[in-house]
């Protein structure tokens, strides 16, 4: 099994109330809490840390994009993974990753 080499990234989830409808985001570690806290305003949504994307080539392909934002505009950067709606994937955004099962979310 390759050894990989990691970029840092964290994963969070957002749901309606009613966990119908999911998404699933990444930002680099020192934008996470105020991306928690940002999203924790809104009382028709659940927010939380969210820690089953474990296959790496999810993991590179996520810092990409807020990796590349905070680069060229000096501002942090953030990624929506993909959103499930009633249990299926609905919208995949890491084009060079096979979308993997739909995850646990709640």
């Amino acid at each position: 099994m390759p050894t990989w080499d990691l970029p840092d990234v964290r994963f969070a989830c957002v749901t309606s109330l009613d966990g119908a409808h999911a998404f699933f985001w990444a930002v680099a570690p020192a934008d996470y809490e105020g991306l928690l806290a940002s999203w924790a305003r809104d009382a028709e949504l659940r927010v939380a840390a969210f820690e089953a994307f474990t296959d790496p080539r999810i993991v590179i392909e996520s810092c990409a994009r807020p990796t590349k934002l905070l680069q060229e505009r000096d501002r942090p950067g953030t990624v929506m993974v993909g959103s499930v709606e009633h249990g299926r994937w609905v919208n995949w955004n890491l084009p060079a990753v096979p979308r993997p099962p739909v995850p646990a979310y709640w």
